[in-house]
């Protein structure tokens, strides 16, 4: 899929989602040349999908998400110290996961920092089986959208 998710342009793109959470740039999270570390996005990603998660009321049922594919685009550099907002939105539903797009933009400017899609898989937390994706989860999605 790769960056094709960004449709049909970044900043049309940018104006399809209604959710965002924030969070600040640790040092720890940054290499010698204090600019985040590759790695380090794939926790802000992290964090931007277990905050819409829980801000949709899922960690109230007996269900998991389990990630089943993720995909990063790096755009431009974030530094240490620096506020970020992160944008998360559901794009996709299949039988048993869905597609979750989230972007990383500096918090002063706007800019964006890093893109990414994760699909999730729905597993019950007591049989820790995927399951379908029930309707009552597609429409708590679709009317937070």
């Amino acid at each position: 899929m790769g960056a094709d998710y960004i449709k049909p342009n970044l900043e049309e793109w940018l104006e399809t989602f209604g959710y965002e959470t924030y969070t600040k740039v640790r040092v720890c999270e940054t290499d010698l040349y204090a600019h985040v570390n590759n790695t380090s996005y794939s926790l802000y990603f992290e964090q931007g999908r277990a905050d819409y998660l829980e801000h949709l009321g899922f960690y109230e049922e007996n269900l998991m998400f389990v990630v089943g594919d993720i995909y990063c685009r790096f755009h431009s550099q974030a530094y240490a110290r620096e506020e970020l907002v992160i944008k998360v939105r559901t794009s996709r539903f299949g039988t048993k996961s869905f597609t979750i797009e989230s972007v990383i933009q500096r918090k002063s400017t706007g800019e964006v920092i890093a893109s990414n899609w994760t699909n999730l898989i729905i597993v019950d937390s007591k049989t820790k089986k995927s399951i379908v994706i029930p309707e009552w989860v597609k429409q708590r999605i679709r009317d937070n959208e």
